[in-house]
């Protein structure tokens, strides 16, 4: 009874307390956009770029997925390295990229994704000698390595360099790379490291998913979750390909057109939005419940910001698109406080970047651009 109870108290913390949710002939034990990290099984949206990077990996292409934060770089390349550790004859070792040096840390990752002992007193040298080891006996058997760099943005000079040698030192071959990053972070390898930027084969630029994109992701992930879905252990969900239920199609629409159009994004304003439907014990998540959820999530964020993402919201409100350097000359202050304010303004969904004229420029999302009048008004 006690083992019962403290397992029904974990799952109401790890909830908000709002579930089960069963609104119409649906189930959701759980809350179907909340999981921290991406499930490949749910991938949607950017099937011809998946396309693509398969092609450069079977052809020994190294590549740059480029994308502002959120745009689905992680899940892109986590979902190739799921399908890469089902096929015979390649060996995927995936690394998110740690701010600083090429670390110790991140060695004996790719020694523990190679399946190797890893001696936690050897020096980095030593590691460093053991991960090329390893990766040469692997292509001897004829084992392709590809190596996946998560947020490579987070890597130094010395980061990108060893990345670099770790490449040129394997006898005869070289492990196929693929990197995820911004344009700022490709535009630094490009300029600082001209050696390892020659290597990089093929571009693969993320942007956004459209609204069939849009519609696809919400759509696997509700049948997917659903308690009473043919993926699950009952059958007879009325989830079908077209099927965004609770959802109706016009609130999914209004989540697309009012935030950036990122997965990850997305995700976020949808796991915001069947919160409080399920709080709320509601049959149908329509427009206007959307519409009154989204205001409410932007205006909160905008009187939580602080003083330079104020002024950086409202300079873009008052003046439109600018680039981050055009912020920092009107603001007058240090190009990396502007930069760390507009990737956290980015990342809460209250701007986007796009590609203007001058470069990368930045823009209030349409919601907080209403929101961010009617609290000035009030």
């Amino acid at each position: 009874m006690t083992d019962d109870l403290i397992s029904e108290m974990k799952a109401e913390f790890e909830s908000g307390g709002n579930w089960p949710y069963e609104p119409g002939e649906h189930g959701f034990t759980a809350n179907p956009f909340a999981e921290k990290w991406p499930d490949p099984r749910l991938f949607a949206g950017y099937e011809d770029e998946l396309r693509r990077l398969r092609e450069n990996i079977q052809r020994n292409v190294n590549t740059f997925i480029i994308g502002p934060f959120g745009t689905g770089k992680t899940i892109l390349t986590k979902t190739m390295y799921d399908v890469l550790a089902d096929v015979d004859g390649y060996l995927p070792v995936f690394v998110s990229v740690q701010k600083g040096r090429y670390s110790k840390a991140m060695a004996k990752r790719i020694l523990d994704e190679l399946g190797e002992p890893v001696d936690p007193a050897a020096a980095q040298a030593d590691l460093y000698e053991d991960v090329t080891a390893a990766l040469q006996e692997r292509y001897e058997n004829d084992v392709r390595t590809v190596m996946f760099y998560d947020e490579v943005i987070n890597g130094s000079d010395g980061t990108l360099r060893q990345i670099l040698h770790l490449q040129r030192d394997i006898e005869d071959w070289e492990p196929v790379f693929v990197f995820n990053g911004t344009a700022h972070m490709l535009d630094q390898i490009q300029s600082k490291i001209e050696p390892l930027s020659d290597r990089i084969g093929d571009e693969i630029t993320l942007s956004g998913l459209d609204s069939d994109g849009a519609f696809d992701l919400v759509n696997k992930r509700l049948r997917y979750y659903c308690a009473a879905s043919e993926r699950g252990e009952r059958v007879g969900c009325s989830h079908d390909e077209d099927g965004v239920e609770p959802f109706t199609r016009d609130a999914i629409d209004l989540i697309h057109q009012d935030v950036t159009p990122y997965p990850r994004h997305l995700r976020r304003q949808c796991n915001t939005v069947i919160e409080e439907g399920a709080r709320a014990e509601r049959e149908r998540i329509d427009f206007d419940f959307v519409r009154r959820v989204l205001a409410e999530d932007a205006s909160q964020k905008l009187e939580q910001l602080s003083d330079l993402a104020r002024d950086i919201v409202g300079h873009l409100d008052d003046d439109g698109p600018n680039t981050a350097n055009a912020v920092t000359e009107v603001l007058d202050v240090s190009p990396y406080h502007v930069q760390e304010s507009l990737t956290d303004l980015e990342k809460e969904g209250l701007i986007r970047a796009t590609e203007g004229t001058r470069g990368i420029e930045y823009k209030l999302t349409d919601q907080a651009s209403r929101e961010l009048s009617n609290l000035t008004q009030s």
